[in-house]
């Protein structure tokens, strides 16, 4: 019999107030109040208890239950006696029968009785059922819950299997059920028929359980790779304790907790890389061995990455070309190339590829992805693959991407004119096999994710240059740096100490892709906003004397036109720029707002009176010109400025050029130097994105000029 799934409502006046948006979904009809309970005391009621007691005891012999009573708001999934007394069975006979076979995996339940289980065990169950987030039930859509448990792990909706399609439920984690959900004072209580018990294996261990990737999880183990993929966390790192004073310098900041490392693969089926060797002219059926099958792989792998290719070295320089008679394990050969390049070294969850969908609400901090692009706006990110080349992620929006709207490509380019990879969906994947061979499909691993790719992803030089990077690439700053992303900082609002901004401070070595050369440099990364001018939301900050650089993402060699957007303001810096340690021209002063004769910005819609240009397309055209002269470009087309209006049409928000420049192939270094001589220590060097535009691109006449707005 399939259980009911019951809605139940308990609502204060405050909590009426905060959750006012989500009130008109609840059924009406299966409602019951409990006024005042919160989630723990909702647990231990007398209603409730005799089903969930066994949770209630994980919860405090694992020191959560002080929490589930703490002001907040939090979701709880709350397992069934019968959930958790199935799984301790499950569990222990999975870590003796291995130990049997002398192949042991350390469950860490070492038998069926709750009574016997750690309380770091209890801590870790206890963990992975609560979120620092409320979502109610309407709120659980697409494949993934959008924030992480507190053990940081994110958790999968399963809507494959018929039977919960039908009642409009998914699973959690492949695992559990809801069967009654309840609204409490400091959030929402799930109770579920299994226990959420996320993967313990790392990538490459996960990928090894899924025989449908076994060509690729071949090739991952001899490159050398997967030993790479199989690290957690950076033990080095000693300062997560710290705090230290704010941008303000009134209140606290933290530094960031902790530096775990994050992976993801970006993976074809065996079926797909198959089906591209026999395309490519090379011999491969079943009948073949197993190391005949490799031999074709290789033989591919060869054909598509030809010796005459430049192979790129860790820093992004390139340094020798693609060597078919090297050692598997050496960058330079094509097997190596290939399976680096389907790699990226933070955690990719295919919910947070870009920014769609992002919602936070915390502590006082608000922002929504949805109100901060209009619909119609792509969504862009670039990633630094392992092998350090460039890979481009993009959600099509416009209208003209048709049947690509709303999907999400690898390589991506209009018209079809890019390799236009796309990304499955977690439970897309699973219904592709109608055999339920996919089924099994697990995304999630302990320290990365696993996204499945339709078409064989190949570095093609031609390709990025002439069509996927030949437009405006937009990088938010945030986005340089796999840190942010890895520990769950980047798109994150942090618990502000005392101030506003939730910033978080980022010390010297933290960030591999950051050099900072004066002790003195105070660097932020301030969490999204809603009521900042800001691509994305997010924000990066420098105070004090600081001296620093970031290193680009890898490019082909070209003629780059290289921007910076920042909202202007009077708190702002006067900043030095250097590319690759030579100036780029004279400082950037960031105390000018349009309004300055020296940037002449003038708004497209106010009329002359008013000093604006009355939608008039050939004074718009001329503005920009004029403003272009003068090393500035308007706002983006693409986003809001604090939800209200476009950034072009807000004076705050302007792009400054910073240099029109040959780059050669690989990464480059911006270098920024405060030349404020006014500077007391509080002026702010804020820098929201940077792009990197193709002057193919800009002298391109059939570029349209609202493209070129973007």
């Amino acid at each position: 019999m399939k259980p009911k799934y019951l809605r139940v409502a308990a609502i204060s006046c405050a909590a009426m107030l905060a959750l006012n948006s989500c009130q008109e979904h609840i059924d009406e009809g299966a409602r019951f109040t409990f006024v005042g309970n919160t989630i723990a005391t909702y647990l231990q009621s007398e209603d409730v208890y005799p089903q969930c007691s066994h949770f209630v005891e994980i919860l405090t012999r694992g020191g959560e239950l002080g929490l589930m009573k703490a002001y907040g708001q939090y979701t709880c999934f709350a397992p069934t006696n019968e959930a958790v007394e199935r799984y301790l069975v499950e569990q222990d006979s999975i870590y003796r029968t291995s130990s049997e076979a002398h192949d042991t995996i350390d469950t860490g339940i070492y038998s069926p009785y709750l009574e016997d289980l750690s309380p770091e065990k209890c801590k870790e169950i206890a963990r992975n059922h609560i979120l620092p987030r409320m979502f109610l039930g309407v709120d659980l859509s697409g494949s993934g819950i959008p924030e992480p448990n507190l053990n940081g792990r994110d958790l999968t909706l399963d809507w494959t299997d018929e039977t919960y399609a039908e009642s409009g439920i998914p699973l959690i984690n492949s695992t559990a059920m809801v069967l009654v959900e309840e609204e409490v004072e400091n959030g929402v209580v799930f109770q579920v028929n299994g226990v959420i018990s996320p993967s313990s294996k790392n990538v490459p261990s996960l990928l090894s359980e899924q025989s449908y990737f076994s060509i690729f999880q071949k090739a991952l183990d001899v490159t050398g790779y997967a030993k790479e993929l199989d690290k957690i966390e950076d033990d080095a790192y000693t300062e997560g304790d710290k705090i230290t004073k704010g941008i303000y310098g009134s209140y606290d900041a933290p530094y960031p907790p902790m530096r775990r490392l994050g992976f993801t693969i970006f993976v074809e089926t065996d079926e797909v890389l198959e089906g591209a060797i026999k395309e490519a002219g090379i011999e491969i059926n079943e009948e073949m061995t197993s190391k005949d099958k490799w031999d074709a792989f290789v033989a591919y792998c060869q054909k598509i990455y030809p010796t005459t290719m430049d192979v790129w070295d860790p820093t992004g320089t390139v340094v020798d070309k693609v060597n078919h008679g090297a050692e598997l394990d050496d960058w330079r050969n094509p097997v190596n190339q290939f399976v680096g390049y389907h790699l990226v070294d933070r955690k990719l969850s295919y919910k947070n590829l870009v920014c769609y969908g992002i919602e936070e609400n915390n502590y006082g901090i608000r922002f929504m992805s949805e109100k901060d692009f209009p619909g119609t706006s792509d969504r862009t990110e670039y990633y630094v693959t392992m092998n350090n080349r460039i890979l481009k992620v993009m959600m099509p929006r416009g209208t003209e991407s048709g049947t690509d709207f709303g999907k999400i490509f690898l390589n991506y380019a209009p018209n079809g004119e890019g390799q236009n990879i796309k990304v499955y969906e977690p439970n897309e994947f699973k219904k592709l096999d109608k055999n339920g061979l996919y089924s099994t499909y697990n995304p999630e691993a302990r320290n990365g994710a696993v996204n499945v790719i339709d078409k064989v992803l190949v570095y093609d030089e031609d390709i990025m240059s002439g069509k996927v990077l030949n437009c405006i690439m937009r990088f938010d700053a945030s986005s340089l740096f796999s840190e942010l992303t890895n520990n769950n900082i980047r798109w994150k609002i942090t618990k502000p100490l005392g101030g506003f901004d939730g910033e978080t401070y980022i010390p010297n070595g933290y960030c591999s892709r950051i050099e900072m050369y004066a002790d003195a440099t105070r660097l932020y990364y301030l969490s999204p906003h809603d009521t900042y001018h800001n691509y994305q939301g997010d924000e990066m900050m420098a105070l004090g004397l600081f001296d620093f650089a970031y290193r680009l993402p890898p490019l082909p060699a070209g003629t780059y036109e290289i921007r910076m957007g920042y909202s202007a303001s009077t708190y702002r810096h006067v900043v030095q720029v250097y590319l690759d340690d030579e100036v780029t021209g004279l400082p950037i002063d960031l105390r000018l707002t349009g309004a300055s004769p020296l940037v002449n910005w003038k708004s497209d819609k106010k009329p002359a009176s008013e000093g604006g240009l009355e939608n008039d397309p050939d004074l718009i055209a001329a503005n920009d010109k004029d403003m272009k002269n003068r090393g500035y470009l308007k706002g983006p087309s693409t986003f809001y400025d604090n939800e209200t209006g476009l950034a072009r049409h807000n004076n705050l928000c302007l792009r400054s050029v910073i240099a029109t420049k040959y780059l050669t192939a690989g990464s480059h270094w911006l270098r920024f130097k405060n030349v404020n001589d006014e500077d007391d220590g509080s002026a702010q060097f804020m820098h929201d994105y940077f792009e990197i535009v193709p002057m193919s691109y800009l002298r391109d006449e059939s570029i349209s000029v609202e493209d070129r707005r973007k």
